[in-house]
C-alpha cells in the first residue's frame, strides 16, 4: 500500500516534509508520494508546477495525477484513480471527514493516517469515527507552527521566511519572484 500526502503545498514548508519524515520514521510506509492539488474545491491556488517544481527541489517524491483530472479535484476522484492507500491527513480535516464528497468511498478506500495540528487534541472526539468504520492511527507528533499563507503574507511584506521554509524553497520562490504581491 502506498502512503500519499494531498496539499495545495502553496509553498511547501518545514512543517510538511517533516510531517513526511515522521511518518517514513514512525509507520510501516517508508515513502511519502506528495500529491498537489490542482483545482481544489475551496482554495485558491498559485501556478500549479511552481508548486510542483518546489516539492521536487527538495528532494520528495511528486505525483501529478491531479493535473490530469478534468474539472474539480476532489479527493475521492483522486483515490478512484490510485485505489487503495494510506492518506495523510491533520486531525481537523479529518474530523470533518463526513463533509467530504463520498465519504462512504473513502472510508472504504483509505487507512488515514492523523496529524495532530495542535497539541489540544482530544482522542475521544475520533470515537465516533472509529465505531463507523474509518480505519486511521492518530500519530504522536508535535507539529511545527507554521502555514503556508503566512508564508506568502510574510513575502509579499518583503519579511524574512528562512526559518519556515528549506533552502531550496526560498531559492525556489526568489528565483520565480513567487508571492512577491498576493493577489
Amino acid at each position: 500500500m502506498k502512503c500519499y500526502f494531498f496539499g495545495t503545498f502553496n509553498p511547501v514548508h518545514k512543517g510538511h516534509i517533516e510531517v513526511a519524515r515522521f511518518v517514513q520514521e514512525n509507520t510501516s510506509f517508508k515513502e511519502v508520494i506528495f500529491i498537489p492539488a490542482y483545482n481544489p474545491p475551496h482554495k485558491k491556488v498559485f501556478n500549479y508546477e511552481d508548486r510542483v517544481n518546489m516539492l521536487k527541489a527538495n528532494g520528495l517524491k511528486v505525483d501529478k495525477i491531479e493535473s490530469k483530472t478534468e474539472g474539480v479535484t476532489y479527493t475521492y476522484k483522486i483515490i478512484e484513480k490510485l485505489g487503495k492507500c494510506a492518506f495523510i491527513i491533520g486531525y481537523d480535516a479529518f474530523l470533518s471527514i463526513e463533509s467530504w464528497k463520498n465519504p462512504d468511498y473513502l472510508k472504504e478506500m483509505l487507512h488515514f493516517i492523523v496529524i495532530p495540528r495542535n497539541v489540544n487534541y482530544n482522542v475521544k472526539q475520533f470515537a465516533s469515527l472509529k465505531e463507523k468504520g474509518y480505519d486511521f492511527e492518530i500519530l504522536d507528533f508535535k507539529p511545527i507552527d507554521v502555514s503556508s499563507e503566512e508564508i506568502r503574507e510574510r513575502i509579499a511584506s518583503n519579511k524574512d521566511v528562512g526559518h519556515l521554509i528549506t533552502r531550496e524553497t526560498e531559492d525556489y520562490i526568489n528565483g520565480h519572484r513567487l508571492y512577491q504581491k498576493l493577489a
